[in-house]
């Protein structure tokens, strides 16, 4: 096992799993409160991490030292007068303490790979990327960790699921492990649960209220609409949000006239597939024209609300009457 572990990528929850790994199998859980120290590189420099690595354990076992926010191994540009010595890093990585595990976090997309030390860390490091999920590799990680929890989910929960909470894998495991906690284990959390139980946010809103609007059920997109200024949410930031909505509507249109694929489409225009597969279900409701004139009409009632011409709330609600 080698002494040095890099562990690089976006995806935050995956990091700090493989640091906890890391910890859990190089410290007894009594020694971690004296034997782990970390250090953030926008704070102090490389060197205090390497000199603490080859400093004595107080408890004379292994320890492991961390180093969060290692920017130096990407692109980024160091905002921080903080001077970090590359060149001690890789004198280091060729002759590690043999007590201490260095763990270096880089929470960035790419590594570097024209920096001496990046080109070298195959050779002379672990090196974990954590990448993100989309599409069906998050399908198949929350079926898993349903499963893990005692309980099973329909396709049509999962997509609910991910299409309340997208990819935050922290957001994610939190809720399952609420519903499962409310079912029971070897139960089914069913799309009731979902919407009962799953901390909504306004974007969740905003898609179930341009559902009701496509579909035409007016009523229910003025409870929705009702509910969201009870919360407190800001017209224009609703207003902007339906905009966006109804952009990608049009985007769908236009991107399916060209003769793409829904899994084509998902790729061009960034989006998982199922959403792409959602929301074309509601733009075929509409013809290009129509699209263009809900987008002008929004494009209108942004201006009339931010320069004070229409009550705003009232605005809204007759715009959604025009149109549900």
């Amino acid at each position: 096992m080698k002494n040095v572990h890099v562990l690089f990528g976006p995806e935050r929850y995956f990091l700090e799993k493989k640091k906890q790994e890391i910890i859990n199998n190089t410290i007894p859980p009594e020694e971690r409160d004296l034997s782990v120290t970390i250090h953030d590189a926008r704070e102090t420099s490389i060197q205090e991490a390497l000199d603490d690595c080859q400093t004595i354990s107080f408890l004379g076992g292994n320890r492991v030292v961390i180093v969060k926010d290692a920017y130096f191994f990407t692109t980024e540009k160091a905002r921080e007068k903080v001077d970090h010595n590359l060149d001690s890093l890789l004198s280091y990585m060729e002759k590690p303490s043999g007590d201490a595990v260095l763990v270096i976090m880089v929470p960035y997309e790419k590594l570097d790979n024209r920096k001496k030390v990046v080109k070298n860390l195959k050779k002379l490091a672990a090196v974990y990327e954590a990448k993100s999920l989309k599409g069906g590799q998050l399908f198949d990680w929350v079926y898993k960790r349903t499963r893990e929890q005692g309980v099973s989910m329909s396709t049509e929960g999962i997509n609910l699921l991910i299409s309340y909470i997208g990819s935050n894998l922290y957001q994610l495991e939190n809720e399952i492990i609420k519903m499962a906690l409310h079912i029971g284990p070897g139960n089914e959390l069913e799309v009731q649960h979902i919407e009962q139980l799953v901390s909504r946010t306004l974007e969740q809103d905003i898609f179930k209220l341009i559902n009701a609007i496509v579909s035409k059920r007016a009523e229910e997109a003025f409870l929705l609409l009702e509910d969201m200024f009870r919360q407190g949410e800001d017209s224009i930031k609703i207003i902007n949000l339906i905009a966006r909505q109804f952009r990608i509507l049009f985007q769908l249109q236009e991107l399916k006239k060209e003769g793409l694929s829904n899994g084509q489409i998902a790729s061009k225009i960034k989006l998982p597939p199922f959403l792409v597969n959602m929301n074309m279900n509601l733009s075929v409701q509409y013809e290009g024209n129509e699209l263009l004139g809900i987008l002008s009409q929004l494009t209108e009632l942004d201006y009339q609300m931010k320069t004070g011409q229409v009550s705003k709330e009232l605005a809204l609600e007759s715009f959604i009457a025009k149109i549900a």
